[in-house]
């Protein structure tokens, strides 16, 4: 059985700069949303039900976890920051994103690769707590979705 734990599941990052994949520094969860827009094609008096076509097709996502910041957010290394975050939104810098899963027998995968802006960033600060954080991405153009054995 192909069960997926959320442990299982990374979000990449691709600069478009420096063409260097990096995990989103102390992300705990992510959500990937595609949708396609309903078209209706109805012709008045056809009949009593509606028909569609499909339409465009958006795709999008988020992702939480804790803030993380560091000297400099430009600085090469493992992480992306909340600092580099905030300059791609600031900056209307496209990125890359590939999200990695993998069963929980470690057998198949599922991967998905495409283009993208930060479309919010929201930070929580809580007094008793750690500061949060959660950032929409909306893609742009195709999403690429491949299927396999490992």
């Amino acid at each position: 059985m192909g069960k997926v734990k959320g442990e299982d599941v990374i979000l990449y990052i691709t600069s478009a700069e420096d063409k260097e994949e990096y995990v989103i520094a102390c992300a705990r969860s992510i959500t990937f949303d595609i949708s396609q827009d309903i078209i209706e094609t109805s012709i008045t008096g056809a009949g009593r039900f509606r028909t569609y076509l499909p339409g465009a097709i958006t795709w999008s996502g988020s992702v939480e976890g804790l803030v993380f910041i560091q000297k400099d957010p430009a600085a090469p290394g493992d992480n992306w920051d909340m600092g580099r975050l905030y300059s791609y939104i600031i900056n209307k810098q496209i990125f890359y994103l590939r999200w990695f899963e993998t069963d929980i027998e470690n057998l198949h995968y599922l991967e998905k690769t495409g283009e993208c802006y930060i479309e919010s960033i929201n930070e929580t600060a809580s007094f008793d707590n750690m500061t949060t954080f959660s950032i929409t991405f909306r893609g742009t153009g195709a999403i690429t979705i491949v299927q396999d054995e490992i």
